[in-house]
């Protein structure tokens, strides 16, 4: 049975992932039998598995100074919350509004959008976007919600590793992903023009090698955070693993 290694470059983070196999060829990794996990063990799986992806996501098509975006409501005492359906129409009429504006400014929009209920019911959407002005954004929220309304703007780290990102915004979607209560049908939207980071597979055929402790190359360090080793059915399927990321120096 071979050992497989994954190595996901995105932005200035690379993701490395070692893991067994029982089935290989030219075309890419198959995957062996499943071990059915619990369902307890197979939500947590999944969580992982969309936090890698948004973070990834975000690594490749987002970098210093470009925005977290939190907007929402300002709720007047005993007027009803937001339905989903208005709130998917508020996104839409604000998107629409930044992409002319964007397209003035001489860019394209790129966003990845999540949509939010808060603890006590509040509801508010999260926005990352490239960057333009935060006052042209601001007059396009207005322009698409004129009633009250709030915005507010967090510039992204300098680093180019949005983990943190990408877990906080996928925590809210865990809470109601795959009910009736969800507020999008997938845990996020996003602009058809980013980038999907490709991963390289090798494989690994001496064994003392599978094992060797992660060394980060030339130029990066490892986010100690970010390394995990043991043995995870339901992520690969019963066999023993070793990821970790490496980000890029100053």
């Amino acid at each position: 049975m071979p050992y497989v290694e994954r190595v996901t470059k995105a932005g200035k983070t690379i993701e490395v992932d070692r893991y067994y196999t029982s089935r290989y060829h030219k075309a890419g990794i198959k995957r062996g039998d499943k071990v059915r996990p619990t369902n307890e063990a197979q939500k947590k799986a999944n969580t992982r598995k969309a936090e890698r992806t948004l973070r990834l996501l975000l690594a490749e098509n987002y970098q210093d100074g470009d925005l977290h975006i939190d907007f929402g409501y300002i709720r007047k005492k005993g007027e009803p919350y937001r339905t989903r359906e208005e709130m998917r129409k508020d996104a839409d009429v604000f998107l629409r509004e930044l992409r002319k504006v964007y397209k003035q400014q001489g860019q394209e929009l790129k966003y990845v959008h999540v949509m939010e209920v808060g603890e006590k019911g509040s509801r508010h959407h999260h926005l990352v976007v490239n960057y333009i002005d935060t006052r042209l954004i601001q007059a396009a929220w207005k322009k698409a919600y004129p009633q009250n309304s709030k915005i507010h703007f967090h510039p992204l780290d300098t680093n180019g590793d949005y983990s943190r990102l990408a877990a906080y915004l996928i925590k809210y979607t865990d809470k109601t992903v795959g009910t009736d209560e969800a507020l999008q049908g997938k845990r996020w939207n996003c602009s058809k023009n980013l980038r999907r980071p490709e991963p390289e597979y090798r494989i690994i055929k001496d064994r003392n090698q599978y094992y060797t402790e992660p060394k980060p190359l030339k130029g990066y360090y490892i986010d100690q955070d970010s390394v995990r080793v043991g043995v995870h059915s339901e992520e690969f399927y019963g066999y023993g693993f070793l990821s970790y990321r490496m980000v890029r120096l100053e």
